[in-house]
């Protein structure tokens, strides 16, 4: 599929510079839908009946997004062959900060919910366009850097949004963090100047078989990626309430331990072309998921402070080499003529994976309560980096 493209507001290398900026960016605006509220939660929770039928509405708060997400994955991949990735983008965005804000005003559970799911699916459109976009725009080892750092700089702006958070948690309650949402207008902005809309057009030989068995050959990465999506979510999801658990309730408070995940999730971001350059692709997942398993389990033995910002420490720096890894690796993999699609599946399958994790991880809490859940969970995830080594070690000598 090519583009005709239509001249940017603001051309030349300001405008290259600028359009640059806001497609890095993009991954900000998935990052805050799931950390703005994050500080808040308990205070979410005690708002809609307290104990454990205000932590479950809590959850569902946090992770009814998953379910746009999910919907917004498998929409963007129809969508982006119609509109562009260029005008999706611009979709995307203008949801956004719409039903970012609407909180505000939205009281009964059913309406909160509602906007909290169009939130997560535009999330998915704003991701989905971005990553498409640098993907076309570069290619191989420098493709994966401004993954890595689009990756980052989301985790940059969560670290922000979680301390800005709690300290608007304080001011005004749960609902004044939802401020945060109007990036997502800035974002728009910034693109209707320096983004040129695109329309596609149709390549001849460009058929939907191919792409339809070469997406079906992709599904086993995906059932992987849901697995771990449930994994990424346990510092967003569980860690403030195994925190509350510890005696950490005040947001401020827990925000600085919170931020610890993102801050190491950026940096997992920034050096994934130098990490991938000097170690090789093949041994990112077992790096990915020893940091997981090593940084769960400190979180399910903590009950200190400091063993809590460990464990958030390697937890985040997991998140932040995986999820920009295997962007980077299906985009450089996956032919061109499906490539918009193969990502915007991708996205869709990490989203399975969030939306699961308070399904599967509140039963486990409530049996071998929230410690023992993180212990399972890093359990698992040592497991799968045994074996993903195993892998690695018998594909070189093959």
């Amino acid at each position: 599929m090519s583009m005709v493209p239509a001249k940017p507001l603001i051309g030349g290398r300001i405008g290259a510079a600028l359009s640059l900026g806001v497609l890095l960016c993009g991954s900000i605006c998935t990052g805050l839908v799931f950390v703005a509220l994050v500080p808040v939660l308990p205070l979410l929770a005690a708002e809609y009946g307290g104990g454990s039928e205000g932590a479950l509405f809590a959850q569902s708060v946090m992770t009814t997004p998953a379910i746009g997400l999910i919907v917004g994955g498998f929409a963007s991949a129809v969508m982006i062959r119609v509109l562009g990735a260029a005008k999706l983008l611009m979709l995307g965005l203008s949801l956004l900060g719409t039903s970012g804000v609407a909180a505000f005003e939205l009281h009964r559970e059913e309406l909160l919910l509602a906007s909290r799911l169009v939130l997560g699916l535009s999330a998915s459109m704003v991701t989905i366009a971005t990553t498409a976009l640098v993907s076309a725009r570069f290619t191989g080892l420098t493709r994966a850097r401004m993954i890595g750092i689009k990756g980052a700089l989301g985790a940059v702006g969560s670290v922000a949004g979680i301390m800005i958070a709690g300290w608007l948690g304080d001011i005004g309650g749960w609902r004044l963090p939802n401020l945060l949402y109007l990036f997502g207008f800035l974002l728009l902005g910034l693109a209707l100047l320096t983004i040129p809309l695109q329309r596609p057009a149709p390549v001849a030989g460009e058929g939907s078989g191919s792409a339809g068995e070469a997406i079906r050959l992709l599904w086993p990465i995906y059932l992987m990626v849901i697995a771990f999506g449930v994994v990424l979510m346990m510092t967003n999801t569980q860690l403030s309430f195994l925190l509350a658990e510890i005696g950490i309730t005040k947001p401020t408070e827990a925000s600085r331990i919170l931020v610890v995940s993102s801050i190491s999730s950026a940096i997992g971001g920034f050096a994934l072309g130098s990490v991938r350059l000097r170690i090789g692709a093949g041994r990112m997942l077992p790096l990915a998921f020893g940091c997981w398993g090593a940084g769960l389990l400190m979180l399910g033995f903590a009950y200190s402070i400091p063993l809590a910002v460990a464990g958030s420490f390697l937890a985040g720096y997991a998140g932040g080499t995986f999820v920009p890894h295997m962007v980077a690796t299906l985009a450089g993999n996956a032919p061109p003529a499906i490539r918009d699609r193969a990502i915007a599946l991708l996205y869709s399958a990490i989203f399975v994976g969030d939306f699961l994790n308070p399904l599967i991880i509140q039963p486990v809490s409530e049996a071998l309560t929230r410690h023992g859940a993180f212990r399972l969970v890093g359990v698992l995830c040592v497991i799968a980096a045994i074996v993903a080594l195993w892998r690695n070690r018998r594909a070189t000598k093959a």
